[in-house]
């Protein structure tokens, strides 16, 4: 990333979502994801709302890309990420597809997976370049990014913090493509000299459509129907979109597993997904309510996924 004299000062990267930062730091009878889901529904008849909109999308990337590094440095290293990836190896031993469907933006998942025979260079490499890991992140990306018609107008157009202001102020006239790209700087406004704007879905209630390519999806519904046992991972089952696809594609007599930080969050997931599933139940539901590395230490994530 560039920060120059040019650079905006670090308190006020983002100001066109100050705004409705005062909303988001005191919800009161709503969830984060219920607001911004308002606050998206009403900016289609208000410009500056598509602003705000655009400015949080770029603070999403850039604080969960800063943060991403900031634990890497803290950790070593060291994640459950890649403790699950060697379990998942030890007990892969016919080396069947394994499909990992993350709703985080972050890279740590692509770091661990670097170490385990997947490098990511490509979109293209999350599904095609390992014998059997398939990875789909249906929210977006911190490094991902989708191509942008718009010709840029910032005098200095090869400075991503320029370029990023504009997109922004101009975010009612952006015409943003389905061509996804990696980058790596941020906060994202060109990718290999082509106009960008970050590839990140804002995290709303209801959500409608994915922040991923079209043929990940298409490919993620052909692996679904084979699918034998699903881990559940802090995943909190509300995203109605993908419980969809879950109905529509896998098939009856599941094995599920919720990994949940207590027993209440726990007991709701595994509720959401009987209810999803009606049609086609699970032939089992069980859940963890202490977390993930507990998961993984106390050897429960090592039986589910041998059974």
């Amino acid at each position: 990333m560039r920060i120059g004299q040019s650079s905006p000062k670090r308190s006020r990267f983002f100001p066109e979502c100050e705004p409705i930062v005062p909303r988001l730091r005191r919800l009161r009878d709503e969830s984060l994801e219920a607001a911004l889901q308002d606050l998206q529904a009403k900016a289609k008849d208000y410009p500056r709302g598509l602003q705000q909109l655009a400015a949080v999308r770029y603070y999403l990337q850039y604080i969960l890309w800063h943060c991403g590094t900031a634990w890497r440095d803290v950790a070593k290293g060291v994640t459950n990420y890649k403790t699950l990836l060697d379990l998942i190896e030890r007990t892969n031993i016919k080396n069947e597809p394994v499909c990992i469907v993350t709703f985080n933006y972050d890279m740590l998942l692509e770091d661990a997976l670097s170490d385990f025979g997947l490098p990511i260079k490509a979109v293209t490499d999350y599904t095609k370049r390992h014998p059997f890991y398939k990875v789909f992140k249906v929210h977006g990306s911190v490094n991902w990014a989708r191509i942008v018609d718009n010709e840029i107008l910032s005098q200095n157009p090869k400075h991503d913090w320029s370029v990023t202001h504009e997109w922004i102020q101009r975010a009612a006239e952006l015409s943003v493509t389905d061509n996804y790209a990696l980058c790596s700087s941020c906060p994202t406004a060109v990718v290999d000299g082509r106009p960008a704007f970050p590839a990140i879905a804002i995290p709303v209630e209801k959500e409608k459509t994915f922040e991923c390519p079209s043929s990940l999806i298409e490919e993620l519904k052909t692996w679904l129907p084979e699918t034998t046992k699903t881990l559940v991972i802090g995943w909190r089952a509300t995203e109605e979109h993908f419980l969809n696809l879950l109905k529509a594609h896998l098939r009856p007599g599941l094995l599920f597993h919720v990994v949940a930080g207590n027993l209440q969050d726990a007991d709701e997931v595994q509720v959401r997904i009987h209810r999803a599933l009606m049609n086609k139940p699970p032939r089992h539901v069980s859940a963890g309510d202490k977390g993930f590395t507990d998961f993984i230490l106390s050897g429960d994530a090592e039986n589910f996924l041998a059974m």
